[in-house]
């Protein structure tokens, strides 16, 4: 616990910017910032950047949350708990529960997730027609999330409505098993794709809710043993960086939740002594210490009022005697 106490006065400062990860209803996490209060051996308090959070944000007492200093050697984290959410003061007090370890902000996170995901092969594998193509699929996103205004043409109308189907088709994917992180993402599929192609990802992520629009690069492609499948690695090469943060979010907050699931039990704290409590017990040891002392003077003395020998001069004179006998 000392190594622990260390790193965290080593890190985490006074005035410190701070990133915390606060839990969202349904999965993921919000990134918000904010600046360390103070630090008292574990417990961290941080005064949160906004006066208010999303309403999908959980703040629950003991929830785990993450704590990282993105800026920090090229990025630390840690694991804290949360002891109390001082919601009128916007602040957070936090009591740290693991070691401070490095990250690397976009990267690091990596984690298994079941998810709802659409794949399929742009019509051009040239980068700027793909480039082209996500950025009208984003677009088309925006479009069908507008609200449409009065008087407006009956073929926009019916545009957003084909729109919002086909994307409610891409919600409705089959889900997948996907390691995935901030950067890419690895997927078992029946297709044999090359490395270097590009590839179209859907990706919905439920706790949002949000569809996902990505261009990944595949970048490695192995053959699954016993089966039809390929074990495919790709890269992301275009994604909006909102969505990514977002991405992370969920990523990390499922971690969170699995290690939630079995937390790290702490040593539990030796009991203080109190220096009254420390005294008696040192005045009770020299007091059985003194009377076993005596006993032993008494014995000794008593055994010469018998005309008993000390048993160290009993032994003495029998070696000798026993050595004068063998000198004959």
């Amino acid at each position: 616990m000392a190594q622990e106490l260390e790193q965290y006065a080593r890190y985490f400062h006074e005035g410190e910017r701070i990133r915390v990860g606060i839990p969202m209803e349904g999965g993921g996490w919000f990134p918000e910032w904010g600046v360390v209060a103070t630090l008292d051996d574990d417990l961290l308090l941080v005064d949160l950047s906004r006066d208010q959070l999303p309403e999908e944000a959980q703040l629950r007492t003991g929830e785990t949350l993450n704590v990282g200093i993105p800026e920090n050697e090229g990025g630390v984290t840690c694991r804290a708990v949360l002891v109390s959410d001082e919601t009128a003061e916007h602040r957070l007090v936090l009591r740290l529960v693991d070691d401070v370890y490095s990250f690397e902000p976009r990267e690091y996170y990596r984690q298994d997730v079941y998810l709802p995901l659409d794949f399929r092969l742009p019509l051009s594998q040239i980068e700027t027609d793909v480039k082209q193509r996500w950025l009208k699929r984003r677009l088309e996103m925006e479009f069908a999330a507008q609200t449409p205004e009065p008087g407006e043409p009956e073929e926009l109308e019916d545009s957003r409505e084909e729109i919002r189907a086909r994307l409610e088709k891409r919600k409705d994917s089959t889900p997948v098993v996907a390691n995935m992180s901030g950067g890419g993402l690895r997927i078992n599929i029946n297709r044999k794709m090359i490395v270097g192609q590009f590839i179209e990802l859907s990706l919905y992520l439920p706790g949002a809710p949000r569809l996902i629009e990505i261009v990944g690069e595949v970048v490695e492609v192995r053959e699954v043993p016993d089966t039809t499948r390929f074990s495919t690695a790709v890269k992301y090469r275009f994604i909006d960086e909102a969505d990514r943060d977002r991405l992370i979010g969920y990523i990390q907050g499922q971690q969170l939740r699995q290690l939630a699931q079995n937390p790290r039990v702490l040593p539990e704290p030796e009991p203080s002594v109190s220096p009254w409590v420390r005294r008696v017990q040192v005045a009770f040891a020299l007091i059985l210490l003194t009377a076993f002392i005596g006993c032993q003077v008494r014995a000794i003395l008593v055994a010469k009022e018998r005309g008993e020998k000390w048993e160290v001069q009993r032994i003495f004179d029998e070696g000798f005697i026993d050595f004068l006998k063998r000198q004959r």
